[in-house]
């Protein structure tokens, strides 16, 4: 499992929870992990949180591994300490919205999620803000597969609880109150990681065809996002070889992928 959090006061909860420790090596973030779990601190920020992500993205070789962005937020109308999934991430001045998919089934709250340049004070609408989310996404579904990208916060203030001052301890307090609900979060995503795994035969095929064309890091993720998704919607082994075979380079492979499962998408 891989997260993204800002502050390292909001990480620290995970760190004790999974053990984790401190990369030695050179990185340009500081990086947290085990065997099984990464932490990417990115500090606060849309574009701290995009170069994170893609950092992250690059790092990863299990191309199925989910990706979180976890930290505090304020809320228009959720008490203080309220955990929740964003349903719907926006930023005010970008057109694109996100909607990361439901499928995580706990009894946790959902809430539309702002992502703002600064800290929300006034709270205008009955939603969370936050600053990091947005550009989260808009990174992190070029590569990973959408199911597999959860934005979750705690709510740190609201209207009636407003952060007048902001102490790194109230992030840890708030973050370690919820861990559990978190691990939950974490054993459910790593679950349907697992059951996206492609075939070995597929997998063999990824890598022929990246043996003849030339992929960048995020290309890479790309093809096989596409080809994951090709499969699910149930185009044969040998219809995918056929395609991906004919195309002249990389590039236009993914164009032509891309073109041939846009008809199927609109039907599911």
């Amino acid at each position: 499992m891989n997260f993204i959090i800002s502050m390292q006061a909001e990480a620290r909860p995970l760190i004790d929870k999974f053990r984790l420790t401190k990369r030695n090596r050179p990185s340009p973030f500081p990086v947290f992990e085990s065997k099984l779990h990464k932490v990417i601190i990115s500090g606060i920020g849309r574009m701290q949180a995009a170069a994170a992500t893609g950092f992250l993205i690059g790092e990863m070789k299990n191309m199925h591994g989910a990706i979180i962005n976890l930290g505090i937020s304020g809320h228009g109308e959720f008490p203080t300490g309220t955990p929740y999934l964003a349903n719907r991430v926006f930023h005010p001045e970008n057109k694109t919205i996100h909607y990361p998919p439901p499928v995580l089934n706990l009894p946790i709250a959902r809430s539309a999620l702002q992502t703002c340049d600064s800290p929300e004070m006034k709270y205008p609408q009955p939603i969370g803000y936050d600053m990091e989310a947005h550009a989260f996404c808009s990174t992190a579904y070029k590569g990973i597969t959408r199911e597999l990208v959860q934005v979750t916060k705690v709510v740190s203030d609201n209207p009636k609880d407003p952060l007048a001052s902001f102490h790194p301890k109230i992030a840890t307090t708030l973050i370690s109150a919820q861990i559990e609900s978190i691990a939950e979060i974490v054993e459910q995503l790593e679950h349907l990681s697992q059951e996206l795994k492609l075939e070995p035969e597929v997998l063999d095929m990824i890598g022929q065809v990246k043996s003849v064309h030339h992929f960048s890091v995020t290309q890479s993720h790309q093809l096989e996002k596409l080809v994951r998704h090709a499969h699910a919607l149930g185009f044969e082994i040998a219809e995918l070889k056929s395609l991906l075979a004919s195309s002249p380079n990389g590039k236009s492979l993914l164009s032509s992928l891309d073109q041939k499962l846009e008809p199927l998408r609109m039907l599911q």
